[in-house]
């Protein structure tokens, strides 16, 4: 049997004894520090690759990194004090649990001892649980007091909202972005603690882009990814600052009609002066229509999921964006597509905002607010369709079942209680007409973009 440093060192997870780092790889205008990050969110990359520039992280012996498995206790703890540059070695059997022989000791007893755990009770005794997955609010508490923050913890189920009002605080994650109680991946652990590096260390603050406190330089609104050039329209705020970020708007055109189509009848360009409104073009299928994916992709994986994620950056290397104030909208199948990368990247995504579409994903990475708009009698999007979207957001958010009317009344709207911080409107709207006053049920309504902004705006205290 093998012992259990033998074992622990095969199990290892964020930092292995391996020292092979990886050079970064194209994958069109996002690098990537590991093979299998290729469809990760491009800040979970660079998070990563901040780390492993930093000497804190390393990848597994086969070069990869495993980005969707889940970290465990002592792991968590092993990344965030190689982050620090700091370890204080063990000193005998400092949990029942945890022996001096163990590979993750040092790291656990010396977390014990400067109060950053303290263990669980299990009968007369207090364990550490090494192996069990972390969840987010433990992170963020180990995060927290290792960052030399003192915070009382709180009491009852809700232990853990002063560590996450920290982190608030210093706007280091915003609280919206993950569920406390869900366990946290290798990736968003990784995140979790470059922010942490480069907030105290670096006085950088993360949730602003890279443009920010730089002139602004005029984006090329083309980009390549996968090796295709792509383009995208783009309306900027009434004022643009290189000291004030702005929020963004990613708005995604339907199966027959253009971005510059859309771009029109919309409403951006009246209700969202304030935001960075980018309008992506599809790829022309060739009999009139357009796609967002190519056949065979996987849910999680469409194609256009990177053109997203390469707009956004693009935007943020070039102007200041509020990456905590990232929204993405869109009709039919711009709807259809702007709900999957909203779940693909839960807690990335502020809000979502869509007409008539479903969604090709039905579990969410994380919390995203959301806004869904469906006629009930709308043959193109069925209501069937529509109530399932709704159902994954109400489970992606936590939220309960339990519904109240919502603004605005003209749009039939309801919105469901428990989920403060992500709130999901369903909005079973009764508008059938479209501007030439034909009966047409999948129509984008008027006022929708007010609503939708007003919406975005309202989860930022924008509105009183």
């Amino acid at each position: 049997m093998p012992s259990r440093q033998t074992t622990g060192s095969r199990a290892l997870s964020l930092l292995c004894a391996a020292s092979l780092l990886l050079q970064p790889v194209a994958t069109g205008a996002v690098a990537v520090p590991f093979p299998d990050m290729e469809h990760s969110w491009y800040g979970y990359s660079e998070s990563v690759a901040y780390l492993v520039k930093k000497g804190s992280i390393n990848g597994y012996p086969d070069g990869l990194f495993h980005p969707q498995e889940i970290v465990n206790r002592a792991e968590f703890l092993k990344l965030l004090f190689r982050s620090r540059g700091t370890v204080s070695p063990a000193v005998g059997d400092c949990f029942p649990d945890v022996h001096a022989d163990d590979w993750f000791a040092p790291y656990v007893c010396a977390a014990k001892n400067r109060g950053i755990v303290s263990g669980y009770t299990v009968g007369s005794r207090m364990i550490f649980k090494p192996a069990q997955p972390i969840i987010f609010a433990e992170a963020v508490k180990m995060a927290v007091l290792a960052y030399g923050s003192e915070i009382p913890e709180g009491a009852g189920e809700q232990w853990y909202a002063p560590y996450v009002a920290e982190l608030d605080r210093l706007n280091v994650l915003r609280s919206s972005s993950y569920i406390p109680w869900t366990p946290i991946t290798r990736e968003r652990a990784a995140d979790l603690i470059a922010r942490f590096v480069r907030s105290l260390d670096d006085r950088m603050l993360p949730n602003l882009s890279a443009g920010c406190g730089k002139a602004p330089a005029e984006a090329s609104r083309l980009v390549t990814v996968n090796g295709l050039e792509r383009t995208y329209l783009l309306d900027k705020p009434a004022s643009v600052s290189s000291n004030t970020p702005s929020p963004l708007i990613v708005a995604f055109h339907g199966r027959t009609n253009s971005n510059d189509q859309v771009r029109a009848y919309f409403g951006f360009d009246k209700a969202a002066t304030d935001y960075f409104v980018a309008y992506p073009a599809g790829i022309p299928t060739g009999n009139g229509s357009y796609s967002w994916s190519d056949p065979g992709d996987k849910p999680d994986a469409l194609r256009d999921i990177a053109l997203f994620d390469a707009i956004v950056k693009q935007l943020g290397d070039s102007y200041c964006i509020d990456l905590d104030r990232i929204y993405v909208t869109g009709h039919s199948l711009g709807a259809w597509f702007a709900n999957t990368v909203a779940c693909v990247r839960g807690g990335v995504i502020r809000a979502s905002a869509t007409v008539g579409g479903s969604t090709t994903v039905h579990h969410c990475t994380g919390p995203t607010a959301a806004m869904i708009l469906n006629n009930p009698n709308d043959t193109l999007s069925s209501q069937k369709t529509a109530e399932s979207m709704r159902d994954i957001r109400i489970a992606a958010n936590t939220c309960s079942f339990t519904s109240s009317k919502a603004e605005p009344s003209s749009l039939s709207c309801v919105q469901y209680a428990d989920c403060p911080l992500n709130p999901v409107l369903f909005c079973p709207h009764t508008i059938d007409v479209d501007y030439k006053g034909n009966y047409y049920p999948h129509v984008w309504p008027d006022g929708t973009a007010q609503a939708m902004v007003r919406f975005f705006d309202g989860l930022s205290g924008f509105i009183p």
